[in-house]
């Protein structure tokens, strides 16, 4: 009898949830054939089959939230008996992980305020000046995602040393909480053993966290459940669609990068004229299907070269610069938006790049994509043109610290060199995150962006 795990879908996953069985109990599955679709906090995956053999037993249901490396079903022969103790197996798989605000109050947070403290409570004051704080320490909290406005400092003069860092933490192991939650209450010095949980078993979920962002009181967020079970009746005539996995993903990363990312925009106008040759020259020798994107790809990873700032993001209390230029396409899809991310593009020939993307692409549209295909990105290009937008403001993907929108290209009336030319022309809009990239930053990139577009001979 083969057990099967919830597999590791990325470093930073610690859970996934299970959107849909492909195969049913009874059914035969091959090694390699696609099991079930499974949803983490970045995207919707499909997960194949490591065994060949028949479905004895499914134990996760699908909508269930269920920890990496838990067990989520038997494979082995027709008619093969199932373990004898399968509930207790069932029951042993998530210990580590399991909801540990099941045990007793006073256990799961020691030094926290009494449940029904008010959340605004639970928000850490700004530092009155610089926080001092040992070198091993800040690697910890930066480790263990602890703000470190949470934490007092027991060493010499107030200073936080490892040992502080510790201690919160193991205050935290008692509680269950949700990989996003945590992020944004690391990012918004938030005291999670101050949050009521309002997730299943008392799980501190995201909206939590937003609650006490927000200064209302965590016990008043309404349980999942009772949501799911009384939703507010849509208007006469109106009906109401439930949200598909990729949506919710789609819904919860756009949401943190609007609530937790300072956003400005730029917008620049590009004469595309030798660029559109350009792009159907190299699109008759390479041998593979080369868009416009490839090219803007191409494009921004030389600009990023020559301005190296883009290519970092925020993270509490430094700016991580990344040592590879990888570039996001914006995915659309009939479900929702995925952004599958093409790896050291500044070291790729252009006929390597479109062949790349395209299998990229068809990954995605086909929810193949894996975690290697997704995420670490340095920019994100949207490309709205082809649906006939002259130019939008596009959202910054989590993670990443700027994003460009492109619109359609079409033929204008312009003055160059003193007469009056029709010429191919697209505006593209820039998203910065102000906190990483300043507004001359973005500029400049962009500038550059513009140069190379409107002299394409300079890309190699």
């Amino acid at each position: 009898m083969q057990e099967v795990y919830m597999p590791k879908l990325g470093d930073t996953v610690e859970e996934a949830t299970i959107e849909v069985w492909r195969k049913n109990e009874g059914d035969e599955i091959a090694k390699g054939e696609v099991l079930l679709e499974v949803t983490t906090d970045k995207a919707t995956l499909e997960v194949e089959s490591l065994v060949s053999g028949t479905i004895r037993k499914i134990i996760a249901g699908s909508g269930e939230v269920v920890p990496v490396g838990q067990i989520i079903a038997y494979v082995g022969d027709k008619g093969e008996p199932l373990p004898a103790s399968l509930a207790e197996k069932k029951a042993e798989a998530p210990k580590a992980a399991a909801p540990k605000a099941a045990q007793p109050a006073p256990a799961a947070a020691p030094a926290a305020a009494p449940a029904a403290a008010a959340a605004e409570s639970a928000v850490a004051p700004e530092a009155a000046g610089r926080i001092f704080v040992s070198p091993r320490a800040r690697r910890r909290a930066e480790q263990e995602r602890i703000n470190l406005r949470l934490l007092k400092g027991s060493g010499p003069n107030g200073r936080i040393v490892e040992s502080d860092v510790e201690g919160y933490a193991a205050k935290l192991a008692t509680l269950a909480i949700s990989p996003t939650a945590k992020e944004l209450a690391w990012q918004k010095a938030i005291d999670l053993a101050r949050v009521k949980g309002t997730g299943e078993g008392g799980k501190i979920m995201k909206e939590d966290v937003l609650a006490a962002l927000a200064g209302a009181p965590a016990a008043a967020a309404p349980p999942k459940a009772a949501l799911a079970a009384a939703p507010m009746p849509p208007p006469a005539g109106a009906r109401r669609e439930p949200l598909t996995a990729m949506r919710r993903v789609v819904a919860e990363r756009m949401t943190l990068s609007k609530t937790t990312i300072p956003h400005y925009y730029l917008i620049i106008e590009v004469d595309m004229t030798a660029a559109v040759a350009f792009r159907t020259m190299i699109a008759n020798t390479v041998g593979v299907k080369f868009s416009y994107n490839d090219l803007l790809a191409k494009v921004c990873a030389i600009a990023i070269q020559q301005v190296p700032q883009i290519n970092s993001y925020f993270d509490r209390d430094g700016i991580v610069h990344r040592g590879e230029i990888n570039i996001g396409y914006a995915v659309a899809l009939d479900s929702g938006l995925m952004v599958p991310v093409v790896r050291n593009v500044e070291k790729k020939g252009l006929a390597d790049l479109a062949r790349e993307s395209n299998e990229l692409i068809e990954k995605a549209r086909n929810k193949r994509l894996t975690p290697d295909d997704y995420g670490n990105g340095s920019l994100t290009i949207s490309n709205l043109g082809m649906m006939g937008v002259d130019n939008f403001v596009p959202v910054i993907n989590p993670g990443e610290s700027a994003i460009l929108g492109v619109g359609r290209i079409a033929d204008k009336v312009v003055v160059k060199d003193g007469g009056i030319h029709v010429r191919k022309m697209m505006n593209i809009t820039f998203s910065g995150d102000h906190r990483v990239v300043d507004g001359a930053v973005g500029a400049k990139f962009l500038s550059l962006v513009r140069a190379l577009l409107e002299d394409p001979q300079q890309i190699k």
